[in-house]
């Protein structure tokens, strides 16, 4: 899917722009284009090659997915590949789309595969503010950064709740369904980091400045951003060490159970060895056993088992043993 905007003359905007004319309106420097796709076809792909001059690369590049983060310098324009992030609603497991971007004197290119909603919002923002539009290409590129980094926080926030559940059944009632919420949500932190840190990284080059179509000016709002994307790391990183905490404390607790259902086996086994003894003896078969005779011979077993029994768990109990 393909839709165009247009800010002509810094005046006014044109939603309902057509995509024909943007040849026209690209000769214009004062005018302003924002072209999205979203899957775009292989036709919708050649079109805009042709029109924005972009490179076999680029174009490359936003049709395989799942690339590292990374910025691009060509001639007349600069490319960029980010990630949005985002979780699902049913399994909480998370996900990352990626977003291309191609940023030049006078207009936006955004193209990817997937729906981004905070794309859609800064879409929707741009639509309806002309300040927006009418601050230049790089005006318009940080608005979209800042939507799609602005978007991370829900995912953390999701994150966090997660691991305090995971906390409180570490402590009260660990089970094996915990010890795999611990691996999964770890899975998830790690997967989110390995997009963040080079994200990071390319933003913190658009903030240092020294590339075409960024004006310097703007290098200070791209600088907000990577403070964001800081935070959100050094939070990322918080949350792996808790996680590794918890697996610690997990295993703890599992082998803290499992000493003590071992030591109450042992005592059990401790007090039967000498009941076990005592009815070994009386289990002989020799004719000649005055107890045998005895008229409360078989009572008076009875209550020689229970005061060794007895005397035994007296004896762990005062050792305090259990």
């Amino acid at each position: 899917m393909m839709k165009a905007m247009l800010c002509k003359g810094k005046k006014e905007i044109i939603s309902s722009f057509k995509y024909s004319e943007i040849k026209d309106a690209l000769k214009r420097d004062d005018n302003l284009i924002w072209v999205e796709l979203e899957n775009p076809t292989k036709d919708e792909l050649a079109l805009i090659k042709d029109d924005f001059n972009l490179h076999p690369l680029t174009v490359e590049d936003c049709v395989n997915t799942n690339a590292r983060p990374k910025i691009d310098q060509f001639p007349t324009y600069l490319f960029l590949i980010l990630h949005a992030a985002g979780y699902n609603e049913s399994t909480f497991k998370v996900k990352t789309l990626e977003l291309n971007i191609c940023v030049g004197k006078n207009f936006l290119l955004t193209i990817h595969m997937d729906s981004i909603p905070s794309l859609r919002n800064a879409w929707n923002r741009a639509e309806k503010n002309i300040s927006l539009m009418s601050g230049g290409s790089d005006n318009l590129l940080y608005q979209v950064i800042d939507s799609l980094v602005d978007n991370y926080f829900p995912v953390i926030d999701m994150l966090d709740t997660r691991i305090d559940k995971i906390e409180n059944e570490v402590f009260s009632k660990p089970q094996e369904p915990t010890l795999k919420q611990i691996f999964s949500v770890k899975n998830d932190v790690l997967f989110l980091r390995r997009f963040m840190a080079p994200q990071r990284e390319t933003i913190n080059l658009l903030a240092k400045g020294g590339h075409s179509f960024i004006n310097p000016s703007t290098g200070i709002y791209f600088r907000d951003i990577s403070d964001n994307l800081i935070f959100i790391l050094d939070t990322i990183d918080t949350y792996r060490d808790t996680l590794a905490s918890a697996l610690d404390a997990y295993l703890s607790n599992i082998g803290q159970k499992t000493n003590e259902i071992m030591k109450t086996l042992t005592i059990i086994a401790t007090i039967m060895m000498p009941l076990t003894l005592i009815t070994g003896i009386y289990g002989m078969n020799f004719r000649h056993m005055p107890e045998i005779g005895w008229r409360f011979g078989y009572l008076g077993f009875y209550i020689l088992v229970a005061l060794v029994a007895g005397g035994m768990l007296v004896y762990f109990k005062k050792n305090k043993w259990f």
